[in-house]
């Protein structure tokens, strides 16, 4: 185990090594291989050539030396043979021969040689010995006068030892000779095998520079193919693409970097779609929400972007009543039907509306909870609180719950607080829109429609065909009232002649307050008698409100008409009008009908489709029916 660490941790080593001392220490290393591989041919030539050339010349020295041992015995034999044929005189030549003998002889000795080799020159050195007992032998004979006993030693046995000792200095010369021919084959086989061991070490020293380049090359090549193949994937567009390089050298740097920079693109990216989610939910959330007419239907399109953005959680949205001193549940998204469930009284008391942003909570069990989410009789939560605005002032709050210590992302939160501001823009608009209809739509006294949202109720009932009576309304004597008790205790009057009047009409009759005390009434499906017996019951109804309260008596007048008789709405108002005028001509607090003989239906619709402004009519005519025809000349 000890031992892998280390080879690991040498390896790793390496790895770490820069790019350029990586280089540095291969070609270092092939260059020390090289040089050993080239040291180590040249000496083994050097030794071998010296061994072979040492071999070759004991050889040929040995060989040399059997010839001369070879020579000399020849001579030595001549001078014997001449010293006794001529005589004692030459025997001085005889001396020098046998020591030029002794001299080859020992030279012979000094070669060495094989065991062999040895014995034959101990051979040749006993029949030297013979050779010259014999030789004393013949010149005694010489010095006693005896020639015949001289020639025939000569003859004889110096000739046979002679012979004995020349043949085997022939034979150790010829063995010599095949001594140096064999050291000069086996120089040449030696110079052969050195060549051969030559090639087999360039082989050897290419084999390992191949590889150790091989090692080296792939040492920077598989790091940079992986930085390569990275950038390629990351170039097609994924960026979850990684170098897979562990060093700390250049390449490791490199890839590091690279890492680093898809990482923080990845980052990019993802904040990127985020911003394109959030801008894209915030487009649909506006675009919605600008097509919801009615505060309904936008609080569905909230209902539905809040189970979008919360999937899994429990939510609702709070909103404040008219009073904006209470918030009610008005919309309520997943699982549990009945929502969170979360017992804010008001719009004060909530957290997030007096922060003012969004606010959360790990768990509702928790010290710095919100106090509402405590004691519901659940199990622990956590929750995000978004407060809804409209112009700065709070209209509501998102609340949601979920599973404890599981607050929702931030991109949750982000959309949360999109969908309040958007959805608190549009319901406040609607509302005040809603608010700004009805002021425009009733009387602010009388809280009555007013004469123009009359007119285009009843022009509706003409366009659907809908039977109905126009009555116009006026108090009688309002003026006196108004000088001698004031203002107020003619407004007083004019409510109590509302309150009168609406008590006794159907939820499908219309009234409105036409203008200053006069007024219009419609009665669906009724005719002019039927209408004039609602009328009396109204005038019966005011006298005995009157005769209980410390208002001063007053009376109305009212002319009635069948709508559905006249040509057009102007003619109704007309008649209405003339009729209102002579109930007051009779006396007032009275009802009369308009005559719709003389009217001839479908006269109106043949004059030209334009509107003129004209003069406003004489009191004999009627100023109602002045004003509705200046409304609406050409409503048919």
């Amino acid at each position: 185990m000890a031992i892998s660490t280390e080879s690991r941790t040498f390896r790793q080593r390496i790895i770490d090594l820069p790019v350029g001392r990586k280089l540095f220490v291969g070609f270092a290393a092939l260059t020390c291989v090289l040089a050993l591989v080239i040291g180590c041919l040249l000496l083994t030539v050097s030794r071998l050539g010296a061994a072979n050339d040492h071999i070759v010349g004991v050889a040929a020295d040995r060989s040399q030396s059997a010839d001369h041992l070879r020579f000399a015995a020849a001579e030595l034999r001549a001078a014997q043979q001449a010293y006794v044929l001529a005589g004692p005189a030459t025997r001085t030549q005889f001396d020098r021969a046998a020591g030029q003998f002794e001299t080859a002889l020992q030279d012979l000795r000094q070669s060495g040689g094989d065991p062999v080799a040895r014995a034959l020159i101990q051979k040749i050195a006993t029949g030297y010995q013979t050779f010259l007992g014999t030789d004393q032998l013949i010149w005694e004979a010489l010095q006693s006068g005896n020639q015949v006993l001289a020639r025939n030693l000569t003859l004889g046995a110096e000739s046979l030892a002679f012979g004995f000792m020349a043949d085997d200095a022939s034979k150790f010369a010829e063995s010599a000779e095949a001594g140096r021919l064999d050291a000069v084959a086996r120089f040449r086989d030696t110079s052969s095998d050195a060549r051969a061991l030559g090639v087999v070490l360039s082989i050897v020293a290419l084999v390992v520079m191949t590889l150790a380049s091989w090692a080296i090359t792939k040492l920077i090549r598989d790091p940079l193919h992986r930085v390569q193949q990275a950038a390629e994937r990351a170039a097609e567009g994924d960026l979850e693409a990684e170098a897979d390089v562990n060093g700390d050298d250049e390449t490791g740097r490199l890839a590091r970097a690279f890492n680093s920079m898809l990482s923080k693109l990845r980052l990019r990216e993802e904040t990127l779609l985020a911003d394109h989610r959030r801008q894209e939910t915030s487009s649909k959330v506006h675009r919605a929400l600008e097509m919801s007419d009615d505060e309904s239907t936008a609080l569905e399109v909230v209902g539905l972007t809040i189970a979008e953005v919360l999937p899994g959680r429990s939510a609702e949205l709070l909103l404040a009543d008219n009073s904006k001193s209470n918030l009610e549940q008005a919309v309520v998204a997943g699982d549990n039907p009945d929502g969170p469930g979360c017992p804010v009284a008001s719009p004060f008391s909530c957290v997030a509306v007096r922060s003012g942003s969004a606010v959360t909570f790990a768990s509702s069990t928790a010290l710095d909870a919100c106090p509402h989410l405590r004691n519901r009789g659940v199990a622990p939560c956590s929750a995000v609180c978004v407060p809804v605005t409209f112009m700065g002032r709070a209209i509501g709050v998102i609340h949601a719950v979920g599973v404890e210590d599981q607050v929702p992302h931030v991109n949750e939160i982000e959309a949360l607080s999109m969908l309040s501001t958007q959805a608190g823009a549009r319901i406040g608009m609607l509302r005040t829109m809603v608010r700004t209809q009805e002021q425009a739509s009733t009387d602010s006294l009388t809280g009555l429609i007013n004469r123009r949202t009359f007119q285009t109720r009843i022009r509706a009932l003409r366009r659907n065909n809908t039977r109905f009576v126009l009555v116009m309304a006026d108090i009688d004597h309002f003026k006196k009232v108004n000088d001698t008790y004031g203002h107020e205790t003619g407004d007083r009057a004019l409510k109590t002649f509302c309150e009168v009047a609406k008590s006794s009409l159907r939820e499908t009759d219309l009234m409105a307050r036409w203008g200053g005390e006069e007024f219009a009434f419609a009665f669906r499906d009724l005719d002019a008698t039927q209408a004039r017996d609602v009328i009396d019951r109204i005038r019966l109804e005011l006298s005995a409100r009157l005769s209980t309260s410390d208002l001063p008596g007053f009376t109305a007048s009212f002319g009635i008409v069948a709508a559905d008789c006249c040509a057009s709405l102007e003619d109704a108002v007309r008649l209405a009008d003339d009729s209102l005028y002579q109930a007051k001509a009779q006396g007032r607090n009275c009802s009369v009908i308009a005559s719709t003989e003389t009217t001839i239906p479908g006269t109106a619709t043949a004059q030209p489709m334009v509107r003129v402004t004209e003069k406003l009519r004489s009191n004999v005519v009627g100023v109602l029916a002045s004003l509705a025809r200046d409304d609406d000349p050409l409503d048919r």
